[in-house]
């Protein structure tokens, strides 16, 4: 009964964090106009939010290993529920700011711990069990784009579009709240646990693996309104339509991709769909009409679909299972990519135009394969004992 309740409160908190990533860039184009925003000001937004999480996330998986998930996760809930009814209220961008960065904090208690519980639930077979769980993270995305895009294109404000979701935060709180946490897997002590991971060779190259991956997921997702509203003067409603249409294809990718990593190497479909990335964003580089947008935001949420809980699900399979420190560890790397990514984004959209800003986005795909290409030699020569498994 208590694994049944956990289960429901991390898909219900991964809908939420979905929320919070898309409801600022739906109503991004607004927003920037009523505060009179340039790209780079806007591309803060989502800096804002992922700094406050990545000074979380570390922290919170490092603690929740020694101290309990419990008071961690509903409280991380609580906090989300205040950031986006703070945003709410915002008068001013500094007050805008603020409020979203409490809804990195929160999320920043979320994000290493939920992917964990559901790793130790699913030792040995993480990396397709993280992405059916991610897998709800997308179908968030579908569900606020296009609750959000109506909202807009009737009239309503784009304040009252962030009041719908305090209350979805206080139920996932509500069923964190209760007892019954699997036991964790054991952990080593204090800060030499982490320099322990730290020093292991494979873990580096997932460290940029996620930097990228993170980096690229967001700012498909944080430009993606705002991309076809200024270069193809499309409404706010088609503007919300283009996030749900990236967010379903997503979910279906992370579907895809969880029942292919059975029969296919993880490594092998992401470095396919990372080839398949690139080449999608590129053409948004060049396209004009908006049947080409639809089609290119499709496949670039279907490709970008499978990196960020298939690199989790591999670290778990081959460094440690179900560690909170790790989790943290490659979730920071891949919060700090999604991070600074928007933000370079916007500043290179001030400068050169929106669509060289999005031309950042395939040529982070080259050192994603790079880095892919890098932990594959390196599991090799582990599995042929020229080298040294640490931990």
């Amino acid at each position: 009964m208590a694994l049944r309740r956990l289960t429901w409160a991390c898909g219900v908190s991964k809908i939420v964090q979905a929320a919070t990533v898309a409801l600022p860039a739906i109503c991004l184009s607004a927003i920037g106009d009523e505060f009179h925003l340039d790209y780079a000001m806007r591309g803060i937004l989502s800096s804002v939010r992922m700094g406050t999480l990545l000074s979380v996330v570390f922290v919170s998986g490092y603690l929740a290993d020694r101290l309990g998930r419990r008071h961690f996760l509903w409280g991380a809930m609580v906090l989300i529920a205040a950031g986006l009814g703070a945003t709410s209220g915002a008068n001013s961008y500094a007050l805008l700011l603020l409020a979203q960065a409490l809804v990195g904090i929160g999320i920043g208690g979320l994000e290493a711990l939920v992917n964990t519980l559901i790793a130790e639930l699913n030792p040995k077979r993480s990396a397709p069990r993280l992405n059916l769980l991610n897998a709800l993270f997308s179908a968030g995305l579908l569900v606020t784009a296009v609750a959000t895009g109506a909202m807009l294109q009737s009239g309503v404000r784009w304040q009252t579009t962030f009041l719908v979701w305090p209350a979805i935060a206080l139920v996932a709180a509500w069923l964190y709240a209760g007892r019954g946490y699997p036991r964790p897997h054991p952990v080593g002590g204090g800060l030499g646990d982490v320099r322990s991971f730290l020093r292991n060779p494979l873990l580096w190259p997932l460290v940029v693996a996620m930097v990228m991956a993170g980096g690229a997921e967001a700012g498909i997702l944080f430009w993606g309104a705002n991309f076809v509203q200024q270069e193809m003067g499309a409404s706010f409603w088609t503007g919300a339509l283009i996030i749900g249409v990236c967010g379903g294809a997503q979910a279906l990718g992370r579907l895809a991709t969880g029942s292919l990593i059975p029969r296919v190497s993880p490594l092998t479909v992401m470095i396919v769909s990372a080839v398949g990335f690139a080449i999608a964003t590129a053409g948004l580089c060049v396209a004009e009409g908006m049947t080409a947008a639809w089609i290119l935001f499709g496949l670039g949420g279907l490709f970008i679909a499978c990196f960020w809980p298939t690199i989790l699900g591999v670290a778990s399979d081959t460094i440690r299972v179900g560690s909170s420190t790790l989790f943290a560890i490659l979730s920071a790397a891949g919060v700090g990519g999604a991070g600074l990514l928007p933000w370079v984004m916007g500043v290179v959209g001030d400068a050169a135009g929106l669509r060289a800003g999005v031309a950042l986005l395939p040529a982070s795909m080259v050192l994603e394969v790079a880095a892919l290409l890098c932990f594959s030699r390196l599991i090799r020569r582990r599995d042929r004992g020229e080298a040294p498994a640490s931990d």
